[in-house]
C-alpha cells in the first residue's frame, strides 16, 4: 500500500507542475497584433539644403536659368516643409565654412549639412535668416 501511495502522489505532483508550466506560457496561437510604423515622410534636405545643385546653371547660355532654377528650389523646398509641419527654410544660400575647421573657429559659424550654425558657450544653434525661416547655406 505504501508504494501505490507515492506513485499517486508523484502523479498528482507531476500532473499539477506541468499545468502550471502550460499556464505560465499563456494560451497558445493567439498574437499580439502588428504594431504599423508610418512612415517618416520624404525629406529632399537630408543629405544637402541645395538638391536641385542651380550651381550647375551659372555658366548657362541664357542668363536667367540660374535664377530660375534656384526659384524653383527655395518654392520646392518651402512648400515641402510646410505640408509636412515643418519649419520653412530660407530663401538665400550663404558660403561658410564646416564645422571643425579653422576658419568656422575663428568666426564663430560653421555650415553642417546645409545649415548655418552659430557657436554658443555651450554648443552650437541654428541660424534663423533675417527673412524667415533657418538659414540654408552651402559649404563645409
Amino acid at each position: 500500500m505504501d508504494v501505490r501511495w507515492v506513485v499517486v502522489v508523484a502523479a498528482l505532483a507531476a500532473g499539477s507542475v506541468q499545468a502550471q508550466t502550460v499556464r505560465a506560457v499563456g494560451p497558445q496561437g493567439v498574437q499580439a497584433p502588428h504594431q504599423h510604423k508610418p512612415q517618416q515622410p520624404y525629406n529632399s534636405m537630408r543629405t544637402s539644403s541645395t538638391p536641385f545643385n542651380c550651381e550647375q546653371y551659372r555658366r548657362h547660355p541664357h542668363p536667367g536659368m540660374l535664377g530660375f532654377c534656384e526659384g524653383m528650389e527655395v518654392m520646392s523646398l518651402q512648400n515641402e516643409a510646410r505640408r509636412q509641419g515643418r519649419p520653412v527654410p530660407s530663401t538665400g544660400v550663404l558660403s561658410l565654412p564646416g564645422l571643425g575647421t579653422p576658419e568656422a573657429r575663428e568666426l564663430g559659424v560653421a555650415c553642417v549639412n546645409g545649415q548655418a550654425l552659430r557657436k554658443l558657450q555651450n554648443g552650437w544653434e541654428q541660424v534663423m535668416a533675417a527673412g524667415g525661416g533657418w538659414q540654408r547655406c552651402r559649404g563645409g
